[in-house]
């Protein structure tokens, strides 16, 4: 016997060709088994990715409301140096109409 490209074959029984069709048959429920183990690898492996990108958005959620609560009171400091220049002249203007009212 000749296999395609004209190398000789060895004589085979039917009960040799048998037998490596049950290791072939052995041998592919082995990778179907080890397939449904890593399936259900992949499924856990995903349901951890989807938890630490919900955690992810949580935390970059978090950080924009913080950025956006510096900007507020960054604000607050720029207004707050005119309120006190503000106070101050009324506070000097109650203790100057005071200390006149005082000396009269």
């Amino acid at each position: 016997m000749v296999d395609d490209h004209g190398n000789e074959l060895p004589a085979t029984t039917l009960q040799q060709i048998n037998q490596k069709f049950d290791n072939g048959s052995v041998r592919m429920a082995g990778i179907e088994r080890d397939h449904g183990g890593t399936v259900k690898e992949l499924a856990a492996t995903r349901k951890e990715l989807h938890e630490l990108k919900q955690q992810l958005a949580d935390l970059l959620e978090f950080f924009e409301a913080m950025r956006g609560a510096f900007k507020v009171l960054n604000w607050l400091g720029k207004l707050a140096k005119p309120t006190a220049a503000i106070v101050g002249l009324g506070a000097s203007v109650m203790a100057a109409y005071a200390a006149w009212r005082g000396v009269r």
